[in-house]
């Protein structure tokens, strides 16, 4: 049964949608009903396990609650009763998530929310709703980005649950999930995508570092370090394309010039992206077979521009994460 502060919270929702447009009374609608359905199906972790013949989600529940013991202790992120219920909502993914930009700029288009702010995507809990405000967009003249999400925050509203939809994941991959999505229940700047998904990244990667250490299993960190590397080389290809992109659209060419210049700097990219490619033996797929415009751009350098500014406060705090969080929060945003 929903408590009876959900129940209050949803209705505050209702009540602002009532001064909003149509539109927007339908885009909050969906994300009620969508956050609803997931609170309506979450379950205690322990009657999961009693009630299922999976070993390997049996694992993955057991996993879930040492990993939250690490992040209060190691990383200084107590869950506050975040991922210790269990939800299947019956589908592959949680949300569709829409990134918009101009055909000829790289400043994304935003949408403001209660309590969040201003955020460079929106998000949608049916694909076919994403992909027809993808569409309204595109006739609006804006790129268009649609990626697919298999867990977000509530920054504390509500008890988020472990999700069919990742509880799957390798190891290294659930785990990273956790702890970013703690990061945001810990700290949050209302309005600043880049601060808080970079903050996120950087914290759920030294969290999977000692966590395998913690563990013992110094060559998963290894393999892990690998991982990032690649990460950092392809993040240093799109993000150089995407400020060469920036300098032609901001540059006094013509509408057509800047096209030719867009195109020329997007072949640019995928060649870099290739001789990665083959350097690795694989990867990158998606990036340099499927088509990449601004929006796309956007959505790796929302969450990978301000990693390294938060990598740099926690050597300077020397690893440690209680003088990380008060930095944090004397940080300019």
């Amino acid at each position: 049964m929903i408590q009876a502060c959900v129940l209050w919270r949803i209705c505050l929702g209702i009540l602002v949608l009532a001064i909003c447009s149509c539109r927007t009374i339908g885009f909050y609608g969906q994300a009620i009903s969508g956050q609803v359905e997931v609170m309506a199906k979450r379950q205690p972790i322990a009657e999961v396990v009693s009630g299922t013949n999976d070993e390997a989600l049996k694992e993955r529940m057991a996993l879930t609650q040492r990993l939250l013991r690490f992040a209060e202790m190691e990383l200084k992120m107590p869950s506050g009763g975040s991922y210790e219920l269990y939800a299947d909502l019956g589908r592959e993914h949680l949300v569709w998530v829409v990134y918009a930009a101009p055909e000829l700029s790289m400043e994304p288009k935003d949408w403001w929310y209660p309590v969040v702010g201003r955020q460079d995507y929106r998000g949608y809990f049916r694909e076919d709703h994403a992909r027809d405000e993808a569409l309204r967009l595109e006739q609006r003249g804006y790129e268009t980005w649609v990626g697919e999400v298999d867990a977000f925050s509530t920054l504390g509203w509500f008890r988020d649950p472990v999700l069919n939809t990742f509880a799957g994941y390798e190891e290294v991959d659930f785990a990273e999930l956790i702890f970013h999505e703690l990061v945001h229940r810990k700290y949050y700047v209302r309005g600043n995508t880049p601060f808080n998904e970079g903050m996120a990244e950087a914290v759920a990667r030294e969290g999977v570092r000692r966590w395998f250490r913690q563990t013992g299993r110094p060559e998963l960190v290894r393999k892990y370090e690998d991982r990032l590397k690649r990460i950092g080389q392809a993040g240093e290809e799109i993000g150089a394309a995407a400020e060469r992109l920036r300098a032609v659209f901001e540059g006094d060419y013509s509408a057509e010039v800047k096209r030719e210049r867009k195109q020329q700097e997007l072949r640019s990219l995928k060649q870099g992206l290739s001789r990665l490619r083959g350097e690795w033996g694989g990867g990158l797929k998606s990036w340099i077979e499927d088509p990449v415009n601004n929006a796309r751009l956007n959505s790796f350098i929302t969450y990978e521009a301000e990693v390294p500014r938060f990598v740099a406060l926690l050597e300077e705090c020397d690893g440690d994460f209680e003088e990380f969080w008060n930095r944090v929060r004397t940080m300019e945003h």
